[in-house]
């Protein structure tokens, strides 16, 4: 990598080089029966260059001849974005925690008697098709740049999800854990699944109206996915989002903060610094309801005249870094779920949805399929809800009157209580 980068000097103005490498073991379990092992192990480096004031951008899974990859990178700078900014001089990055050697001594064997022992336990309480996906990785990334940067990080995942279907659907109940370690599928919360799934034998298609809905923390992504939307910093310079000039402003309930916790020892995406070599940072980003900051990598930091936040994130060696928001995470509130239910009259409970895709994202419209989720009448589950739609906007309904969980649970690489909102428009018969 460094050979690289000491090439790279002599023929371009800034250059960077991005490697990162990964492997992992899984195994599937559909309909009670072993159906899949897998092994995978994948590699890349990325040459990001910046000459004549344009990024060029070339990879490769193998690094077998370095003058091919800066000429390719080269050649891409002639068509390039234009930059204004520079990379970054980075010496010192908080360090989370996030790698376990013990992920080392598992083996495939480890996973499939992992899986038998949750298909026996359900199998005996409950007649339900179960699939099971359990797998572990690590993983390692590294960034140096013409700067001077010198960086890398190691982490290590462990991750197992059990699922029950609805007879005749294709969809069901579903639990997952995930660590950086072994930890194993908790049967409190599969009994859970199990009392639930007995109570989705009785099916109601809901009437269409107007009515109190709790979104559990498993769906709430597909209403903060249009509130991150409108902070991306590339919808705010193009002048296309809802937010543009709004910060500072209240623009959700007061009950509201929503932070990213790149230090978060137990969450999936956690990191020291971003594939840009920037540190990452805690922040809430709405702060009570108040749209508090902009989460930006260093094109569009320079763009906004703002300073970056550590938010540049690569999907893949393949693509350029993208502003985003690192290991999203709703706070609590200070009612239990058990009270959330029992003070509804007539309302439904959704595990997951359909469809979140669906309606004007930007703007923060919604309308998704219910997957999964349960009729709720005079604060008891009654049965499974059918062909109901529900919609909205998101800037309506977080401003409303709403209830929140007073406990987060954690979904990997995001965090988020149940959320009781009053008055969401319900389609079903």
């Amino acid at each position: 990598m460094k050979h690289l980068i000491d090439i790279a000097r002599h023929k371009v103005d800034q250059a960077e080089v991005y490697h990162t490498e990964d492997s992992s073991d899984s195994i599937s379990f559909s309909d009670g029966k072993l159906d899949k092992a897998d092994s995978t192990l994948r590699s890349g480096i990325a040459l990001r260059i910046i000459k004549d004031g344009k990024v060029g951008l070339a990879h490769t899974r193998n690094l077998l001849d370095a003058d091919t990859l800066l000429r390719q990178a080269m050649i891409s700078a002639e068509n390039g974005m234009e930059a204004g900014f520079r990379f970054p001089l980075t010496t010192d990055v908080f360090q989370p925690d996030t790698y376990s050697p013990s992920v080392e001594t598992l083996s495939k064997k480890d996973l499939i008697d992992e899986g038998k022992r949750i298909i026996d336990y359900i199998n005996a309480r409950c007649d339900s098709q179960v699939n099971i996906g359990i797998g572990y990785g690590i993983g390692q990334s590294g960034l140096i740049n013409s700067a001077g940067t010198a960086l890398d990080q190691k982490g290590s995942g462990y991750g197992s999800s059990v699922q029950m279907i609805f007879p005749g659907t294709g969809s069901g109940l579903f639990h997952f854990v995930t660590d950086k370690q072994y930890r194993a599928l908790d049967f409190e919360m599969i009994d859970e699944m199990i009392e639930l799934f007995a109570i989705s034998k009785n099916e109601i298609v809901p009437p269409t109206s107007v009515m109190p809905v709790i979104f559990m923390p498993m769906c709430m992504y597909a209403l903060i996915w249009r509130l991150h939307s409108a902070i991306n910093p590339a919808n705010i310079h193009t002048a296309i989002s809802p937010l543009c000039n709004r910060l500072g402003e209240k623009i959700i309930s007061d009950k509201i903060t929503l932070r990213q916790d790149p230090h978060a020892d137990d969450m999936d995406n956690s990191c020291g610094f971003d594939s840009e070599g920037t540190p990452t940072r805690p922040y809430a980003y709405f702060d009570k309801g108040v749209f508090t900051t902009i989460p930006t990598d260093l094109n569009y930091a320079e763009k906004l005249k703002l300073e970056p936040t550590g938010n540049g994130v690569r999907d893949s060696v393949e693509g350029m870094p993208q502003s985003s928001i690192i290991n999203p995470c709703l706070e609590p509130g200070i009612q239990s779920l058990q009270d959330m239910i029992a003070s509804i009259d007539q309302g439904i409970i959704v595990h997951s949805v359909m469809g979140a895709h669906s309606g004007n994202i930007l703007n923060g419209d919604f309308s998704v399929g219910v997957s999964a989720g349960f009729m709720i009448e005079k604060g008891v589950l009654t049965g499974r809800v059918k062909d109901c739609m529900l919609s909205g906007n998101v800037y309506d309904i977080f401003n409303r009157d709403l209830v929140i969980e007073n406990k987060a649970t954690n979904l990997g690489s995001r965090k988020s209580p149940a959320v009781l909102f009053d008055g969401i428009s319900v389609a079903g018969k």
